[in-house]
């Protein structure tokens, strides 16, 4: 059982406001699945100084609905990180006719975005707060020609990686424990506790991707996984012993973790929610 996702701020408010002066209506909740390519957005979250996958989202909503809604995510994807399956909420007037929503929303949003499936959801789910953990993938690429077709979907690596060597370092960080050597410095989560349930490194022969690390936790800090990869890619590099890993994890300071990975190699897989509590997500399973 994955434990609840530590949101990184407070709540947001759950206010829909309808582009006219209408009647107040009650307002469902809909919940929505959603694949993207991150290469040109500056993230999930809204952004003054670019586009945005929530800003995209809601302007194809207010085109469709003639309402200023608010979607809410799973998580704040920086700017360049893909997903498979995030996931978000919104409320609209019920009766949505939920084949059409889609279409509708997959020949607004373009070629970058797609909505895999809209289901109806109780009132008190939100994306993020109901939340109980996530699964994370970093491709590498890991040979002395660069990438064709996966190029902005993993990190080119020329030199050979020491994958063993990668597995021991992993090792240390699975488990509960004070992430803070391995957030960004403007993190705002409220605490850096996490538990890493599953670091795994799986080798593979895809055109775009030669080593996977897999990263499954309650929840993860701004950049977590990034510079959990990053930390790793150093130690396949021979550039840290792998117990190095344990001195930087005890040592709780940022300074002390190498640098970050780069975004375009990091894909949401999965948020995981409870389903006895929402079975109406079992239908995001299949999709």
């Amino acid at each position: 059982m994955h434990s609840p996702d530590p949101s990184d701020s407070a709540p947001d408010a759950h206010a829909d406001q309808p582009t006219s002066h209408e009647p107040a209506t009650p307002l469902q909740n809909y919940a929505l699945l959603l694949a993207y390519n991150g290469s040109g957005y500056q993230g999930w979250q809204i952004q003054p100084h670019g586009p945005s996958v929530q800003g995209a989202l809601e302007d194809a909503l207010h085109t469709i609905t003639r309402r200023t809604v608010k979607v809410y995510g799973s998580g704040r994807t920086d700017a360049g990180v893909h997903a498979l399956n995030q996931v978000a909420n919104v409320r609209l007037p019920p009766g949505q006719d939920l084949h059409k929503l889609r279409a509708s929303l997959n020949g607004l949003l373009g070629p970058s975005v797609s909505v895999k499936a809209v289901v109806p959801v109780a009132e008190r789910f939100h994306a993020r707060h109901s939340a109980r953990g996530k699964h994370y993938r970093y491709q590498l690429f890991n040979r002395p020609f660069p990438p064709v077709f996966g190029r902005h979907r993993a990190w080119w690596i020329k030199l050979p990686l020491d994958v063993p060597a990668m597995r021991a370092a992993a090792a240390h960080l699975i488990g509960e424990h004070d992430f803070s050597a391995f957030r960004a410095k403007q993190c705002a989560a409220r605490h850096p506790v996490r538990t890493l349930h599953r670091l795994e490194l799986l080798e593979r022969d895809w055109p775009g991707c030669t080593l996977s690390i897999e990263l499954e936790a309650n929840g993860f800090l701004q950049h977590m996984a990034r510079i959990v990869t990053g930390t790793l890619v150093e130690v396949g590099l021979g550039k840290l012993p792998p117990e190095a890993v344990e001195r930087i994890l005890a040592g709780r300071q940022r300074e002390q973790a190498p640098a970050t990975a780069p975004p375009g190699g990091l894909h949401l897989l999965r948020v995981y929610y409870d389903l006895a509590e929402f079975p109406e997500l079992r239908a995001f399973t299949e999709a």
